[in-house]
């Protein structure tokens, strides 16, 4: 027999809990899958800017003391994994220092597994069915059918894909905005490792107490160095396809290390994902079906922030669904993209277009641009990052929210 809903939300990260929080919030019947069960290892920086703090109290009513490191307010099983902020931060070039800064908002950092588990027991306790250990096998954008792995079946007058990079949900759009070859030039590979401090192999030979961000290597990407909750967390993206040696991305990785002055790389485990680099799909619902956070490519390409345009666009096509329950399916799909193009698609394009001037014409120069780009107005810039001023030319930013998402 088929089990019904009002929506079904494959994914259970911060998209997917964004999407479910709102719609059950809103009394509808939501079944939120998730192929492991929380909390579950997951490779991410663990960086909120202050647009994904606001976000956070809008969709979920969460607030910094809720995500604390310590049992939660909620329910008494482990906090939001918040365990730093700072805000200093660094640029630096091939281990050049360009700009060592302090921005006006603080960065903050979460461990994902206890951040992650938060947000889905936020989103249960408004009413959202939680179905851990259920990975999607095929979805019907037309009939809104979900099959899972194993042969279950589910039935949502709605989908909301939000089941990561590698998204099954994704295939169902068929040619209808998604080009398969442009998705695949666009993703980034992806390593992080987290390393515990000490001289010896594999280890890191310092403590980490400010974010770093290293440019040069790889080619068409970025590095980083950041606080983690059991050692540094260290960490490359890039896009393969713009190394012009054409190394493999774990030597590349490897290198990275060296120059950080880690003993004995070869030694670490290294751990890779797929990200999406500027590949923002151009039409991300189709029929029932809705895509948020890295199954639409919605994350920022310069900086490859993933968290904000993750929360904000599942609480976006939350919103949007709320209208289709009510207008049908086009409704929903232009109340989509009216909310993404009032909010997350001017970022994303013009992230994309600085960060390909940038990467051309470090080719060139070297360090000098960069190290203009990041020196000529600072404050600026972080506030950029923050979410208070646009990658369009440094303008003021608003940010808007939809139908369902609270003030």
């Amino acid at each position: 027999m088929v089990k019904s809903y009002d929506v079904i939300v494959a994914g259970a990260g911060p998209a997917g809990a964004a999407a479910a929080a709102v719609l059950a919030g809103q009394k509808l019947s939501v079944a939120l899958l998730d192929r492991a069960e929380h909390p579950r290892h997951k490779l991410c920086g663990g960086l909120l800017t202050a647009k994904s703090v606001e976000a956070l109290a809008r969709v979920f009513g969460l607030h910094l003391s809720d995500l604390a490191a310590r049992p939660s307010p909620f329910d008494g099983c482990g906090g939001g994994g918040l365990f730093h902020e700072t805000s200093q931060y660094l640029f630096l070039h091939q281990g050049q220092e360009l700009l060592r800064g302090a921005a006006a908002e603080p960065f903050r950092f979460v461990d994902r597994p206890a951040f992650d588990a938060l947000l889905v027991r936020m989103a249960v306790a408004r009413g959202a069915e939680y179905l851990p250990g259920r990975a999607v096998e095929a979805c019907d954008a037309a009939s809104g059918l979900v099959r899972l792995c194993g042969g279950e079946e589910l039935s949502g007058r709605f989908v909301i894909g939000a089941d990561g990079a590698n998204s099954v949900t994704r295939r169902a759009l068929g040619m209808n905005g998604y080009d398969r070859a442009a998705w695949r030039r666009n993703l980034a590979a992806a390593i992080e490792v987290e390393l515990p401090v000490g001289a010896g192999p594999g280890q890191f030979p310092r403590q980490v107490s400010v974010p770093e961000l290293h440019v040069g290597s790889p080619q068409a990407g970025y590095g980083w160095v950041f606080p983690g909750p059991r050692g540094p967390k260290v960490g490359i993206c890039g896009l393969r396809r713009n190394d012009r040696d054409g190394r493999d991305f774990g030597a590349i990785f490897l290198d990275f290390l060296r120059l950080l002055g880690v003993a004995a790389p070869e030694s670490v485990a290294l751990r890779g994902h797929p990200l999406p680099y500027g590949n923002a799909l151009a039409r991300p619902a189709c029929g029932r079906l809705l895509l948020a956070g890295d199954a639409g490519g919605f994350v920022e390409p310069l900086f490859g922030e993933g968290i904000f345009y993750a929360l904000a666009t599942g609480a976006h096509a939350a919103s949007a669904t709320l209208c289709g329950l009510r207008n049908g399916e086009e409704a929903c799909a232009r109340e989509y993209e009216r909310l993404l193009a009032r909010t997350v698609r001017p970022e994303l394009v013009w992230s994309n277009r600085l960060r390909w001037l940038l990467f051309a014409a470090m080719r060139r120069l070297g360090a000098a641009p960069i190290r203009g780009f990041v020196n000529c107005a600072p404050a600026a810039l972080a506030e950029m990052v923050h979410g208070r001023r646009s990658f369009r030319l440094l303008q003021k930013k608003t940010w808007e929210w939809g139908e369902g998402v609270g003030g």
